[in-house]
Order: structure tokens, then sequence, then C-alpha cells
């Protein structure tokens, strides 16, 4: 706060010490008329930035989530994330075939906001003939291999 306050001031005195220098080389007349509104809107400008800042600092910001979840709301952020793994698995197991299937997932939010993915399982009710270009187009969708059990009721 005391280093905020003091690069306020000497910004202050930068901003007024430049103004005379430049208020002293300009000519008389309409042009320093002109140049006085000029400075002094820069002045204005100087004085009320940190005003304007301070202000947008306690304003409550309406999160661009569905809801007005705030970026903070893990459980969003997870929800957001399984859809977003359950539609890719869903494009990649319909492009190779219509076989029923349940998907499992474990996945935990870090500390540092990132998603994680521990376990990806798919089960399949009955053993899929095409099994090896399902684990083909599965590992082209997610970057890894997912866990894949056949036979399984789903």
């Amino acid at each position: 706060m005391i280093e905020t306050l003091r690069s306020f001031a000497v910004m202050l005195v930068f901003c007024a010490a430049a103004g005379l220098v430049y208020y002293f080389l300009l000519p008389s007349g309409r042009l320093s008329q002109t140049a006085k509104g000029v400075l002094s809107a820069v002045f204005l400008l100087c004085v009320l930035t940190p005003l304007v800042t301070l202000v947008r600092g306690r304003l409550p910001e309406i999160s661009p989530t569905p809801e007005n979840a705030s970026v903070y709301d893990y459980g969003y952020v997870e929800q957001a994330a399984r859809e977003t793994l359950t539609r890719t698995v869903e494009a990649a197991v319909r492009s190779v075939t219509n076989a029923p299937y349940e998907l499992q997932a474990d996945m935990y939010i870090a500390e540092d906001g990132g998603i994680h993915i521990e376990r990806v399982s798919i089960v399949f009710g009955a053993y899929e003939p095409g099994a090896e270009a399902l684990r083909e187009a599965l590992t082209a969708a997610l970057g890894f291999m997912p866990e894949m059990r056949f036979g399984e009721e789903p």
C-alpha cells in the first residue's frame, strides 16, 4: 500500500514537472490555451487513475460462466470438464460403433486450478469386433489410452 502511494506521488510530481516545462516552452496565444487544456486533461487523468483502479478493484466481477458461477467454483469447472470428456468419448465411440457403453472417470481440480484426469474407463456390454479401431479412435481423441472393458453390463 505504501509503495503504491509512493509511486502515485512520484507520478504526480513528474507529471507536474513535465507540464511546467511544456508550459514554459510554448509560445503565447491560441496554441498556449490549447496546450493548457491538454495539460489539464493529462494531469486530471493522472490524478484519477488510482481512484478508478481502486473502485474497479472493489466492484464484484460477474463471471462469464453459466448462472454466475465464480471462477473459484470448482464444482462448475469439474462438471464442465466431465461434460467435455463425455462429448469427446461419445464422438470417438460413435465414429466406430453404436454399441452401448458406460463412461467412468476419476478427476480432480488441483490447487493451481488445473484439471487432472486420473483414470478413464469405458465399459462395453459385449465384446466389440472393432475394439482395435475403438482404441485408436479414443487414443487420438483423448491423447491417451483409456481403460476399456468388454462383456460387462454397462
